[in-house]
């Protein structure tokens, strides 16, 4: 069962990887285009930063952290691993661990992240973040982390 799980991360960072290049490489998101009514807008984005393009033109201090945290989440996700039970926990240490591989790749290959999901909200701060797949497995992970560890204590 522990390979399952492995191999889920491994499949979530392959599919995003996959998306991304699909976007980056298709001409159609150079420009935006418009989904439900408007709330949602696709268009590539290359973030040469960190989240909302932060501490932009420091990409090796940037894949240093990044690189960092990543093996920390992957060190307990196999911990994790070992443990009977803990099913959300597992089930979002490998959304975790394969969204965060993934934009790890991505700086460390391209030197920057592919984004290109933003949202037409009430929030004009939210508004002006674009995000990826890999975005959504990150959050949706640590989200189910902390709803499994709450289960588990």
């Amino acid at each position: 069962m522990r390979l399952l799980w492995i191999q889920l991360a491994l499949g979530l960072f392959q599919a995003d990887l996959a998306v991304k290049q699909e976007i980056d490489s298709n001409p159609d998101f150079d420009t935006e285009q418009s989904l439900l009514g408007g709330r949602v807008r696709l268009k590539k984005l290359h973030n040469h930063g960190m989240a909302g393009g932060r501490l932009k033109g420091h990409m090796p201090a940037i894949i240093r952290g990044s690189g960092i945290m990543t093996l920390g989440c992957i060190g307990l996700f196999l911990k994790t691993l070992w443990k009977e039970g803990h099913g959300l926990q597992k089930f979002g240490y490998a959304l975790l661990t394969g969204g965060a591989l993934s934009n790890l790749y991505d700086r460390c290959r391209k030197g920057y992240v592919v984004d290109y999901v933003r949202f037409q909200t009430p929030w004009k701060w939210l508004n002006r973040l674009v995000f990826n797949l890999s975005d959504f497995f990150i959050l949706a992970g640590a989200i189910l982390i902390c709803l499994g560890h709450t289960d588990n204590s």
